[in-house]
């Protein structure tokens, strides 16, 4: 199902040129979102959790039902405003796509996940991911791996104004 984000960064823990990098890496489009706390606004998609994946089911009121996980692929579509048939998901989980504006070239990898199922306190995953992408500078033909932890956590609520069904969430 599709669901519209809204997403102000508050606070950041540890080195801030890295924390940078990495969101933009991860999809950050615009660097004011990330220096000027401004709001960022794009679509995910949340798809069915495939079998055998941790925390792939749950039991809500007695019955067996399926969790969901975050479509890596249409959430950078949205963020860098690129097509989602310009995103590559390999057969080993790596996700590779190029960069705006400059086309530069970026794999993600998940080495390591764990999905939270849902329960009434809310659902989440807990990543780390391996980034190879340009050096950048002297050494842009070059390519530098790096890691990265994403933590999310999501729960569900309420728009007070509205009424709709909202998906609060922390990263």
């Amino acid at each position: 199902s599709k669901w519209k984000v809204q997403r102000t960064l508050k606070s950041i823990e540890g080195d801030l040129g890295q924390a940078r990098l990495m969101w933009g890496l991860l999809g950050g489009p615009d660097e004011r979102a990330f220096t000027s706390k401004l709001t960022e606004v794009y679509d995910v998609d949340f798809l069915k959790a495939p079998q055998g994946l941790e925390g792939s089911t749950y039991t809500y009121d007695g019955q067996q039902l399926g969790s969901a996980i975050l479509d890596r692929r249409s959430e950078l579509a949205s963020r860098l405003h690129i097509r989602p048939d310009d995103i590559t998901w390999t057969d080993l989980g790596t996700i590779q796509y190029s960069k705006p504006p400059n086309n530069e070239q970026v794999s993600l990898t998940a080495v390591k996940r764990k999905s939270e199922p849902i329960s009434e306190e809310g659902f989440g995953s807990d990543e780390i991911f391996r980034v190879s992408s340009s050096a950048g500078g002297i050494f842009g033909g070059a390519s530098v791996y790096r890691a990265a932890r994403l933590r999310r956590r999501f729960r569900r609520g309420f728009d007070e104004s509205t009424g709709r069904r909202v998906l609060d969430g922390i990263e």
